[in-house]
């Protein structure tokens, strides 16, 4: 993954960690609890969903045409597709549809595989819910673990286009 990708993931832990701490001295009723824990579902589901996105784009940057840049810009970097796994797949999917195969045969491998898929689904539901005027019902603590399995299957994206990227060199090298 990309030192400032990792780096945008890294930086919301971290920014969740603080909540967290700042949570635990509040007093059960105050109101702050309920504002923080919004604003962590916006910051978590926000930076995933740019990151997952930022990974296949930046695959097909490599490549340094301007035109190709624009567009993976405006539609896949600053796309409207959440952070929900079969979003994630149906993006893989669009430009290659061995890495959706990957990319769902390695979640599907995990033995939490259905805890993952239904933290990405749960995080986007919740965060559609905050955005459209509804109350919440999840826990920062929920919000938190959401995030930390949407790492996860980030990641497992990660590893597919990083190894397609890894084997089409080891190809052209061979090739050369």
């Amino acid at each position: 993954m990309k030192i400032e990708l990792q780096t945008m993931l890294d930086t919301c832990s971290e920014e969740l960690d603080d909540i967290d701490r700042i949570i635990e001295q509040l007093n059960a009723f105050d109101k702050s609890r309920s504002y923080l824990t919004n604003y962590a579902l916006i910051r978590a589901a926000g930076t995933a969903e740019s990151v997952y996105r930022s990974i296949v784009a930046d695959y097909f940057s490599r490549y340094g045409d301007a035109r190709i840049d624009r567009f993976l810009d405006s539609a896949i970097r600053r796309g409207a597709s959440s952070v929900t796994y079969n979003n994630m797949k149906s993006l893989l999917k669009k430009f290659d549809k061995q890495w959706s195969q990957d990319f769902e045969d390695h979640v599907k491998s995990r033995s939490d595989h259905e805890q993952l898929v239904g933290s990405s689904n749960s995080l986007v539901s919740n965060r559609h819910a905050f955005a459209h005027g509804q109350s919440l019902s999840t826990s920062f603590s929920d919000v938190k673990k959401y995030y930390l399995d949407v790492v996860k299957l980030i990641k497992i994206l990660d590893k597919v286009v990083c190894c397609d990227i890894i084997n089409n060199a080891s190809l052209q090298n061979s090739q050369e």
